[in-house]
């Protein structure tokens, strides 16, 4: 989850029922073009790819389990401040602890965003559907497939030798059907 502008780190203190609201949430109607701007960390988020996997992980209460579970690692690795700036180009910039990943957004003919990550700015490093939340113009939770954010993160952990990355990809293999 991150915030426009903010420095805070801790959740929006909707617990429980946020999680269960973002699990539940569509990114149909958001626009890359309303995602610029600068954004900060505040928490971890959790989304189940489907209505059925939400109701068989006990719902909201395992999105939270699951996301204070993960947020120390996050915290580890420096991606409690994380900064991601997408600019009105659909060019983004990603922040974060000792790193930074750059890309660019795009909206595909599904109508799913799309982040195209470059490590160094330079090596390609993959391209992820991402679900996108928004809650007004302040609010914004990206999240992205398990499975396939292991080999991004992978590749992010080789190229930069942060162990602590390294360790968040190990524990994220755990989970299956969800988007962190």
């Amino acid at each position: 989850k991150i915030s426009a502008g903010s420095d805070s780190t801790s959740n929006s203190g909707l617990g429980a029922l946020g999680s269960l609201v973002s699990g539940l949430i569509s990114n149909s109607d958001v626009s890359v073009a309303s995602m610029a701007g600068t954004w900060k960390y505040s928490a971890p988020a959790i989304c189940f790819k489907s209505d059925n996997l939400l109701k068989k992980a006990g719902g909201a209460a395992a999105a939270t389990t699951i996301e204070n579970k993960i947020a120390p690692y996050y915290k580890t690795a420096g991606m409690d401040k994380l900064s991601l700036e997408v600019k009105a180009d659909s060019t983004f910039t990603m922040q974060f602890g000792r790193g930074s990943l750059k890309g660019s957004i795009t909206k595909d003919q599904d109508g799913d965003i799309v982040f195209q990550f470059k490590a160094l700015g330079k090596v390609n490093v993959g391209s992820m559907k991402t679900y996108v939340t928004m809650s007004g113009s302040s609010d914004m939770s990206l999240t992205f497939d398990v499975s396939k954010l292991i080999s991004i993160i992978k590749a992010v952990g080789s190229i930069s030798g942060n162990s602590s990355i390294k360790s968040i990809s190990t524990l994220l293999e755990s989970y299956d059907g969800i988007c962190a």
